[in-house]
């Protein structure tokens, strides 16, 4: 279910960013069209402007120096010929015209190319006609006639105008730095919106996962209360009836002869196996923190393991009078609990050991078996309540171990070893006592 539940949000999720993709190449498309149209009106304006401004003066130069609109925005103008030779030039403008620059452009129906230059603000427009094609839609190979009292001026309109109608290719280097300004920016914002779009995605699903996974802890936390209730009242009334048929099999053992023992010693065993499930049950039940009060490590462990193997298997003890802060019962149950799981892991129990160290603030404390060892699969589970692979375990000690420890904000987890067998680690932070002194000042 988990597994449907992530593939799930993670195509929803691609799906998400597909859409958004999509919204932003169109309104950062719709940017691009809206400032291309505005270049290419620019483009018309100037080039009326020109011919406009050109009455009234000698040549091209000094109508587009006459105008601060045309000077500022004009970087270079020219005609070439047939033969592509330079008739005219004002400003940055090349000698001879290069058609390859023209190449793939397309070009609207009055022949204009608008180039635009790889790098820089500035774009190239080129009117290109071939005669007696007119380059502004009207048959003039001439310039019109028209009244001017000034003859020299009158002659030199003509013999520019000549030139412009006469031209095969006329070139204007014109800059349009908004125009620059969208098209960065449209680059810039592109990948900028992906990401910020991808990480949003991302975001809102473990936001979902999260949540989820919240609601699902609710719900187990409301199976775990009702389910507490019933087996803490199961548990309690079980213990009467227990109670009862181990009086009965004591009866038993005393007047039944020699060969009914070994059945009710059985019976005892069963008893006995149900009583500890009733206790552990118990156990999981409590609350978690419990009498919390200084707790020294190494002979609390030592004591355990002494009980439980014999022996003492702790190596050196190098933390000295190194302590706890955590009730006492519940900790030797979770250090009982562990040992009896390194003892029944199927290995040598005499390389079960523990070992006892600091670790950033906290004490760590290592179980360690040479047993079979743990599978993956039921790596995941360990720690589930009720569950187990020994044909005679409860499956609750280390789901009490965990609950245990963590409330008191420490963590426990299992390993496999080096060489074969299983590591249980316990950090769980180390109680530092406050001097008397200090204390005394706190309080004053």
């Amino acid at each position: 279910m988990k597994i449907l539940v992530h593939t799930s949000s993670y195509i929803v999720g691609l799906l998400c960013w597909v859409l958004g993709s999509a919204l932003t190449l169109f309104i950062l498309g719709t940017m691009r069209d809206r400032a291309r149209l505005i270049r290419d009106n620019d483009n018309e304006r100037i080039l009326n402007g020109i011919v406009t401004e050109l009455r009234g003066h000698e040549d091209f130069g000094s109508a587009i120096e006459s105008s601060p609109v045309l000077s500022e925005r004009i970087a270079g103008f020219a005609i070439y010929g047939e033969d592509l030779s330079l008739q005219y030039r004002w400003g940055d403008a090349p000698d001879v015209f290069n058609e390859g620059i023209i190449g793939d452009q397309k070009t609207n129906k009055f022949n204009r190319y608008t180039i635009q230059n790889k790098k820089g603000d500035r774009v190239k427009f080129v009117l290109h006609h071939e005669r007696p094609s007119p380059p502004f839609g009207g048959p003039m190979q001439t310039a019109p006639p028209r009244k001017n009292p000034n003859r020299a001026a009158q002659e030199n309109f003509v013999n520019a105008f000549n030139i412009l109608a006469a031209g095969n290719y006329i070139y204007i280097d014109i800059t349009h730095p908004a125009y620059w300004r969208v098209q960065t920016l449209t680059e810039v914002l592109f990948p900028v919106c992906e990401a910020a779009l991808l990480a949003a995605v991302f975001y809102i699903r473990r936001l979902y996962l999260r949540n989820r996974e919240y609601r699902e802890r609710i719900e187990a936390q409301k199976n775990l209360v009702v389910l507490g209730a019933a087996a803490s009242t199961l548990a309690h009334e079980i213990k009467n009836p227990l109670l009862s048929i181990r009086l009965q099999t004591g009866i038993l053992k005393k007047l039944l002869p020699d060969t009914g023992q070994e059945e009710v010693a059985i019976i005892d065993e069963e008893v006995e196996r149900l009583s500890e499930l009733t206790y552990r049950v118990n156990d999981y039940l409590r609350e978690a923190q419990g009498n919390k009060a200084p707790l020294p490590v190494y002979p609390m462990i030592a004591e355990t393991a002494q009980r439980l193997c014999g022996r003492n298997i702790v190596r050196k003890n190098v933390l000295g009078e190194a302590a706890v802060f955590m009730d006492p019962y519940r900790a030797r149950s979770v250090f009982e609990n562990v040992l009896r799981n390194a003892l029944e892991s199927g290995g040598d129990e005499a390389e079960v050991g523990v070992s006892i160290t600091r670790n950033n603030g906290f004490i760590s404390i290592e179980v360690f078996d040479r047993g079979k060892g743990i599978s993956d699969a039921d790596m995941k589970r360990v720690f589930d309540p009720f569950f187990t692979r020994k044909s005679a375990g409860t499956g609750i000690g280390l789901s009490i171990s965990k609950r245990f420890v963590e409330a008191v904000d420490g963590s426990i987890v299992l390993e496999r070893r080096e060489g074969g067998g299983t590591v249980a680690r316990i950090n769980i932070p180390e109680w530092v006592s406050v001097p008397d002194h200090q204390a005394e000042r706190g309080a004053g």
